[in-house]
């Protein structure tokens, strides 16, 4: 599930892979990662500059990074010396002038794992060649660009996101560059610390030197680009890859970074939303910021091309808001709670599809539209479809019905969990549209009616003697990631400790990790509503009255607490228990004495409600043979 985890080979164990070859390519940081094969050979000296011929081609929609057979050479470093501080210093005066740029070259792959106590972090720098130093005061010399990841396990879901990171090579010291690397990276890796981990480097017979103020504009990170008056984006993604005319075309021209592109109308994804990734493409996979791997270049954002086979990705938001009273509707105001998105959310941790949900004109012509409305500043006209039986209307209507199982009715009392007929769902207004400052036809999603998620449960087991047991879920629950994997269940062997082993993969965990498909479960009416600063002391205090020990409650916390920043307030609930049973039994062997089960659900909010408290069950006991499960509601 998610990254393929390199070996471990021991504290530390680098291990560096010389590339023999390259394919054309597009890779694109924190989106996806090159897998690597792993095979032991004899040790060999090396140097930064291995022979290879390569060079990178017009990305293609669907192409993938492609590894070669690879030969491992091993060192042992003694962990104290893999961070040092560096002395040697970069000759200044360089300019941008001074290089001469090249299609980026694989020239090197470095592995290593550290362990702290229970905690164990697989690092991996990818290396390539992306310039020479022509003239100047550092003539000879190379621009070195790295692919850096870091997973720290146990991993639920993606991990180990990659990022970018420049260097110069001279002489065999390796100078980083912050100035020109990405901001994310740890400190250690590009010189933004006191201290350079030289691991990476020493496999290469070199050391790492101080960080160098080299720097030039075009390889730089903007935060921000101002496209007009009212179009500022912002900055995304980076990642390796050129222009390809076949799924790009021009969106403006910058004075400073040249041509800016956008996806070519259609080729995003053009449902209203996606359960999993693999419904949008069938080589994407999920993950928390959205889906890996999807074609490049179709994610409708904007993006501009740099010297050295890289380009930088933006963001258009919409500079307003329906659910903020900034817009005028011609049949009157939305009901209070009602909130869009503008793009297409997708999977459990409801991450985007794409950077802004554009449809395609294949879909809806500008005889479709009529007007419904108009944003207050600039007057802008918002669209309804003429055609009540429009297909996308009726796509979404059919997805939202799907999402209610038949045996809901046999829920007493349940009159919120019933589904709208077409005409409710119509009048509830699902969706509009609006054109964008680029001539795009963007859709506003009413969130009420995307299928939720049962997102990151997690389920312990704490049997008294150590025993085999299998866990099932109900048949009819749609599993999209889990970890160990779920083959129609999990068979476990489970200590009294947590500790569990995967009976057919044989590997070792804490937990059993799923996420998928769940039904419209009725909405809480009690709960609290908080500042999103607080919503991890509110964790910290209610968790445990709800049966949470002290270690499973801060897991929740870290899991959670930073995912619940992007509204002012949010209103937090607790699934009660009759109803978590109902939705999501589990179906335990041997029979487990007590079960524990903790669902959280909430709704964003830009000012805060009035709710009644939550009335909590008495603190469960914990006896015998005990279950605990925790899982959030992503609606």
């Amino acid at each position: 599930m998610g990254q393929r985890r390199l070996p471990s080979l021991g504290i530390p164990l680098p291990v560096v892979v010389f590339l023999a070859g390259v394919g054309a390519w597009h890779f694109a940081v924190r989106k996806s990662l090159p897998r690597f094969v792993n095979q032991k050979s004899s040790a060999a000296g090396s140097t930064i500059r291995p022979s290879i011929s390569t060079s990178a081609a017009v990305t293609t929609p669907g192409s993938q990074p492609t590894v070669p057979a690879a030969a491992n050479l091993t060192s042992s470093i003694p962990a104290t010396a893999a961070s040092q501080a560096p002395t040697a210093s970069l000759p200044a005066g360089s300019s941008a002038s001074d290089i001469q740029f090249i299609a980026p070259e694989k020239i090197a792959a470095v592995s290593f794992s550290d362990k702290a106590g229970e905690s164990e972090t697989d690092t991996t720098y990818v290396f390539y060649r992306v310039g020479r130093f022509a003239r100047g005061p550092n003539q000879g010399a190379e621009l070195l660009m790295a692919s850096v990841s870091r997973i720290d396990w146990p991993c639920k879901g993606h991990c180990g996101e990659p990022v970018l990171v420049r260097y110069i090579e001279k002489g065999k010291v390796v100078f980083p560059l912050p100035k020109i690397s990405d901001p994310q990276p740890p400190a250690d890796t590009v010189g933004r610390g006191t201290s350079v981990d030289q691991r990476p480097f020493a496999n290469f017979g070199a050391t790492a030197g101080q960080a160098s103020d080299f720097s030039m504009p075009l390889l730089e990170y903007p935060q921000t680009i101002a496209a007009g008056p009212h179009a500022t984006l912002q900055r995304a993604d980076e990642g390796i890859g050129v222009l390809n005319p076949a799924v790009l075309q021009l969106a403006f021209h910058d004075p400073v970074y040249g041509d800016v592109w956008m996806t070519k109308p259609g080729l995003g994804p053009q449902k209203a939303f996606y359960e999993q990734c693999k419904d949008v493409n069938p080589q994407a996979e999920n993950s928390e910021a959205g889906c890996e791997s999807l074609p490049p270049f179709t994610d409708n954002a904007l993006y501009f091309f740099r010297p050295d086979g890289t380009y930088l990705s933006y963001v258009y938001q919409p500079d307003f808001r329906p659910d903020a009273g900034q817009v005028t509707w011609k049949d009157g105001a939305l009901p209070a709670g009602t909130a869009y998105v503008d793009h297409t959310l997708v999977g459990c941790s409801r991450g985007s599809a794409d950077a802004i949900s554009m449809v395609s004109p294949a879909s809806v012509s500008e005889g479709d539209l009529e007007p419904i409305g108009k944003v207050n500043v600039g007057g802008d006209p918002l669209y309804g479809l003429k055609d009540k039986k429009h297909r996308l209307y009726q796509e979404f209507y059919g997805a939202y019905d799907s999402s209610f199982p038949t045996w809901t009715s046999q829920i007493e009392n349940d009159q919120t969990a019933k589904q709208l007929s077409y005409g409710d769902f119509l009048k509830a207004r699902p969706l509009f549209l609006w054109k964008d400052p680029f001539g795009r036809l963007i859709r506003f999603v009413n969130t009420r009616f995307i299928i939720p998620n049962a997102c990151e449960p997690i389920v312990c087991l704490y049997p008294q003697q150590t025993q085999n047991i299998q866990v099932k879920l109900r048949q009819d629950v749609t599993v999209f990631d889990s970890y160990p994997a779920y083959q129609q269940g999990w068979n476990v062997t489970a200590r009294p400790d947590g500790e569990l082993t995967d009976l057919r993969s044989g590997r070792r965990t804490r937990y059993l990790f799923w996420e998928g498909r769940s039904y419209i479960l009725p909405p809480e009416q009690r709960g609290f509503v908080v500042r999103s600063s607080d919503v991890a002391g509110l964790l910290e205090s209610v968790l445990p009255r709800l049966g949470l020990d002290q270690k499973e409650a801060g897991d929740f916390i870290a899991a959670w607490s930073s995912k619940l920043t992007a509204a002012p307030y949010y209103f937090i609930s607790f699934v009660e228990r009759p109803v978590i049973d109902q939705y999501y039994p589990l179906r335990i062997e041997p029979a487990p004495d007590s079960v524990i089960r903790v669902f959280m659900d909430f709704t964003p909010l830009s000012k805060p409600i009035a709710v009644e408290p939550p009335l909590l069950a008495p603190l469960p006991q914990r006896q015998g043979f005990t279950v605990v499960e925790w899982g959030v509601l992503v609606r």
